[in-house]
This record gives structure tokens, C-alpha cells and sequence, in this order.
């Protein structure tokens, strides 16, 4: 099997346009298929950065030793990813809602 033949096998159909990234299925539209990619990609990276700011942020919280200075900081760390997470949220609810079959059905 040469590598044409791996390709042609990964291929999909988006709009008449053969490609390997996007298939477009119900939808004819490309753009959808895009879009959808974009904002799943860009979920995965929300959430890691999410789990990372909190880890950080209790890290922070458990080796200020009392000092409350420096636990203030770390709530309110926490308290920003919090709000980062749910607008987040908010955001991908509203895309879920105006892509024609949703982000994850696309």
C-alpha cells in the first residue's frame, strides 16, 4: 500500500473538496466543519488551562502558611478560572445553539 492509497482512504468529501480533516457529513457546508473543529480544539485548551489554573491556584493556597495576603490571591485566582470556566461554558452553549446540527454533532 503506498501512500496515495492511505490518503485516498483517509479523504473525506466537504462541499465537493476531498480533504483529511474536516468531513463535513450531513453538512455541505465547510465552514460549520470548520468552525466546529476550531471550538472543539479550543475547548480541550480551556479546560486544560482551567485545571491548571486551579491546580496552581491550590498549590499557591496550601504554601502561603497563614500569611493571608497571599491566600487572598489564590481565591481570587481561583475565583478568576471559576468565571474564566463558566463564561467559557456560556459561550460554547451559545455556539451549540446557532451551528446548524451543533458543535459536537458536526
Amino acid at each position: 500500500m503506498n501512500i496515495y492509497n492511505i490518503l485516498t482512504i483517509m479523504a473525506a468529501k466537504c462541499g465537493g473538496v476531498e480533504t483529511a480533516l474536516i468531513n463535513c457529513g450531513a453538512n455541505e457546508n465547510g465552514i460549520y466543519a470548520i468552525l466546529a473543529l476550531v471550538i472543539n480544539i479550543l475547548t480541550y485548551g480551556v479546560g486544560a488551562a482551567g485545571v491548571l489554573g486551579i491546580v496552581i491556584s491550590g498549590i499557591q493556597y496550601m504554601s502561603s502558611s497563614g500569611d493571608p495576603a497571599t491566600m487572598t490571591k489564590a481565591k481570587n485566582r481561583l475565583v478568576q478560572v471559576i468565571i474564566g470556566l463558566l463564561c467559557w461554558g456560556l459561550l460554547w452553549a451559545f455556539l451549540e445553539w446557532l451551528i446548524p446540527g451543533g458543535v459536537l454533532n458536526s
